[in-house]
This record gives C-alpha cells, structure tokens and sequence, in this order.
C-alpha cells in the first residue's frame, strides 16, 4: 500500500486499485466510481481525483468532447501544488500537459509546467517534455537551452535537440547552421529507430542534400523500418494499398463555377481569411487557410465562401483531417514532405493557375481536374507560372478503411 495514501483512502486501498484497473476496459464506469469515492470522502481525495481525471483522459481517446473535461480534471488536481504527493503530482503534470499540446493550447501547457517544475527540477522526462513543448511552442532556442543540460547520450534528448535545431532553422532558413546541428546530433544515434529516420531524412531533404536521404530511406527499407523510400507515415495501418496517386477511385462530384474561383481569389487578395498558415516553404511564397477542421466548419471562414463551403459540405466533403484552401505564389515552392498517417487521402481541387506535383516520381499538372493522392507518399508543390496557383484541399477515408 503507497505510503503516501490518507487515512481514509488506506481503508479504501483494494477498491482504488480496482478502479484504477477498470479504466483500461471501461472508463466511464470507472469515473463515476471514482465521482462517487471523491463525494464520500468529502471531495478531499487526490487518488480519486487523478482517479477522475485519469479516466477521462482514457475516455478522451474515443471521444473528443471528453478532451476538455480530462484537462479540467488534471489542472484542479495539480492546482492543490505542494498538497499533492510527488507520486501523483507528477503523472498529472505530464498527463495535462500534453493533452494541452495536443489540444493546441500550447503555451498554456508551457506555462503549467514551468510553474511546478521547481519541485522536479531534476526529473529528465518532465524537462524533456518541457524542451519538446517549448519547441512547439516556438521557442526552439529556450528548448535548446533546456535539452543541453540533459543526458546528451539519450535518443529521446537528441530527437528533442534536433526537432529543436529543425524549428530554428524554420525561422530562419537562410541560416544552414541549425539544419546541419540537427543532422549532425541525429547522425550520432547509433541504433536508428523509424522517429530518427524521418526527421533526419526530412533535415537532409531540407538541406538539399537529397542523395543522402535517399540512402538514409534505402537502409530503412533494407532493415523493414520503411515499406518504401517514398511512403513514409510516422504512423502506418498495415495492409491498406499504398498508391501515390488514385486514378481509378470514383471521387464525390463536386463542380465549382467560374464564378466561384473568381471569388475566391476575391477573398485572398482581399485578406478576408486573415493571417496565413504554413511552414514548409522552400521557396517565395506558400501557405494555406484551413475552412474546416474534422468536419467542423469555420464560421468567419465560411461565412466569406458560403457557395464553396456548401458545394464542398453538399458532395461531402470535409467531414475528417483538415480542409484549406492552399496559396503558391509564382516561382514558388515547398519542401518535400509527407503525411503522418496513411488512413486518409487528399482531395486536391484545382482553382486558379497551375501547381506542379510531384509525388514520388509522378509529376502532375494541376490545372482543372480533381485529383486524389496519398499524403503519407513524398510530395512537393511547385508553382513555375507568373500567375498564384490556388488549389482547395481537403480528405477522405482510405477506401479500404
């Protein structure tokens, strides 16, 4: 029994054991026996209140709504500081914090952190997470200081100094000096799982030196870390037909008129969808104006485009992964780069001008017809034209899923 347990929860131990076993087969049972210690015991038990938050953190993982609630649950535990015992505190803070992360509300998850990590000052996961958040945060520099004081031997520290190098070279890419760190920090990691592949890959991708990511890729196929050189999903679901490019598949019938393209190039010089994203340009000008988010239309965003957005709801379109409608400026392009995941395709929908594609050694002109690829495949978007190239974006299943 943990020493660190109150009175009352001692006498209740076998029955917090057991409710902590439940959450793996059934969560919500197990929240509401967890809702039911902490009223009896007069709302003074942290074991049931990482009880309650633990379970909706499990809940979370098939249900999105509960996302929020196991963040409210974590940050009312963690609040109570010094008063709660170190074995709990300290799951709690790494559990809230990436939700947080994950939930986007990255700065937040920084500042909780940072709060509480006086009392795990030497405690490597907690800095490490730190580091990793506050490279996604962007603050590679503060990441960087933070790793450097850790165990320089450890893959997951370098994996964290090269993401972090990688960011700082994103703000400013003119300056080589950080891409070549983080290549060379990921160089050194002698047995090389699938996580240091990719990134060091995409770091010699990024740094134009091509041939040798190529040879990074072969090895990887070689030992079955890879399936190919070119499909490379962080998270692959075997089993499902890996094509770049999906000439047979029926796609929904959408049709936009001119009117419609004419409006939307409207909305962009204009600057009615505000600030544009996008972080993987190699050269000019690229970026991108997401309109919907997991089948989630955005208001402002649809409200300017209301005859897009309702033609791409009508064929049903934007229903999973992110739909946005993408900008290249001429003599433009991105870096190569692939999806994390091979269980979605992308729709990609010509407007204005003409994107060159180039996915795996398929070269395509974009320029009217509809056209559907797998992201997880290694791709790059060019715009050669003195014209934009605007293209909408958006996703559908694996047809196989």
């Amino acid at each position: 029994m943990p020493s660190y347990l109150s009175e009352s929860e001692q006498g209740i131990w076998s029955e917090l054991q057991s409710n902590f076993e439940l959450i793996q087969t059934d969560p919500k049972a197990a929240k509401e026996k967890f809702d039911k210690i902490s009223t009896d015991l007069g709302g003074k038990s942290y074991m049931a209140m990482y009880g309650i938050a633990s379970a909706s953190e499990q809940l979370s993982l098939t249900d999105s709504r509960e996302e929020r609630n196991a963040i409210q649950a974590f940050r009312s535990l963690v609040n109570h500081g010094d008063k709660v015992p170190r074995e709990i505190m300290r799951p709690s803070l790494s559990s809230v914090v990436r939700l947080l992360v994950t939930s986007g509300r990255v700065r937040m998850a920084v500042s909780t952190l940072e709060k509480y990590m006086p009392r795990f000052a030497e405690d490597e996961e907690l800095n490490l997470l730190l580091a990793d958040s506050c490279t996604q945060n962007d603050d590679p520099a503060k990441a960087i200081s933070i790793a450097s004081k850790l165990n320089q031997d450890s893959t997951k520290v370098k994996v964290c100094l090269a993401n972090a190098h990688k960011a700082l070279w994103d703000q400013n890419p003119e300056e080589l000096d950080s891409l070549t760190s983080a290549i060379f920090i990921l160089t050194s990691v002698k047995d090389k799982e699938l996580e240091v592949v990719l990134l060091l890959g995409d770091c010699l991708l990024r740094a134009g030196r091509d041939e040798e990511a190529l040879v990074i890729f072969s090895a990887a196929v070689e030992t079955g870390l890879l399936d190919s050189v070119y499909q490379r999903p962080t998270t692959r679901t075997p089993g499902l037909t890996a094509l770049p490019v999906w000439k047979e598949l029926e796609l929904p019938k959408l049709e936009l008129t001119e009117e419609d393209k004419v409006a939307l190039l409207e909305v962009i010089y204009k600057g009615l969808f505000g600030e544009m994203e996008g972080g993987l340009i190699k050269d000019g000008v690229w970026g991108y104006y997401k309109i919907a988010v997991e089948g989630v239309w955005l208001d402002k965003e649809c409200e300017i485009l209301q005859s897009v957005c309702s033609k791409l709801k009508d064929a049903g379109l934007g229903v999973v992964g992110e739909t946005y409608v993408s900008l290249l400026y001429p003599s433009s392009s991105t870096h190569a780069h692939t999806a994390p995941s091979n269980t979605l395709l992308s729709v990609i929908i010509p407007t204005a001008g003409v994107t060159t594609l180039r996915i795996a050694g398929n070269t395509l002109e974009l320029k009217s017809d509809i056209v559907a690829i797998d992201p997880s495949f290694q791709k790059e978007y060019i715009n050669s034209e003195q014209d934009v190239a605007v293209v909408i974006v958006t996703h559908i299943p694996h047809p196989e899923l």
